[in-house]
């Protein structure tokens, strides 16, 4: 999908979301370009901090925005966590595009949404919010796939000098993330050890 219709698309998302006044952070592929890594991405990721009640509530604000669900239960989830697959197809691409939403069920996720970072991503009108690196970085190692690991090691290249190391080294020790941490730091540095 051309970068201009995803953005389009995140846009249309984004503003029918932005009233319901849940804590919202687009992260993934998209989330990249705001840390210095671009790369391309064929669906829209976010970690939205809705509780149990407001479910219905935020369904009812994409099904008006045209967003349904992919399936039913309209949720699922993967390990401990929880997940909203949605579709929506922008006007005049006639083909479905995925957004997967995160909902925030633990304290990490509720400490990363309270971390979030507004920003404007390239071409796109309205400010959002991304998750900060190091969250980003978490969220990519919790992902465990390939790609993932490139990333996460694109990321700690890109920004290595701003990164607060204290905060992603407590949290990949709570959410047992250190090997993946380590092995995306080899990924990046082959001749350094993880700072501890």
């Amino acid at each position: 999908m051309p970068p201009e219709s995803l953005l389009r698309a995140l846009r249309h998302i984004w503003l029918a979301l932005e009233p319901l006044n849940i804590p919202m952070a687009v992260m993934g592929g998209l989330a990249l370009a705001t840390w210095k890594h671009v790369r391309a991405t064929r669906d829209i990721d976010l970690l939205l901090g809705a509780a149990e009640d407001d479910l219905e509530r935020l369904l009812e604000a994409l099904r008006a925005a045209s967003v349904r669900p992919k399936r039913s239960p309209t949720t699922i989830r993967l390990g401990h966590l929880e997940l909203l697959q949605l579709l929506y197809e922008p006007p005049g691409i006639f083909l479905d595009l995925q957004i997967d939403v995160l909902l925030a069920r633990s304290d990490y996720h509720n400490k990363a949404l309270e971390r979030r970072v507004p920003t404007r991503l390239p071409a796109l009108d309205i400010e959002v919010a991304v998750l900060a690196c190091e969250d980003l970085i978490l969220h990519k190692l919790l992902a465990e796939r390939v790609i993932d690991l490139a990333d996460t090691a694109a990321l700690l290249r890109a920004n290595r000098q701003s990164l607060d190391f204290a905060y992603l080294l407590k949290w990949a020790q709570q959410l047992d993330l250190v090997p993946a941490l380590r092995q995306a730091w080899q990924a990046a540095w082959p001749d350094e050890p993880l700072p501890a």
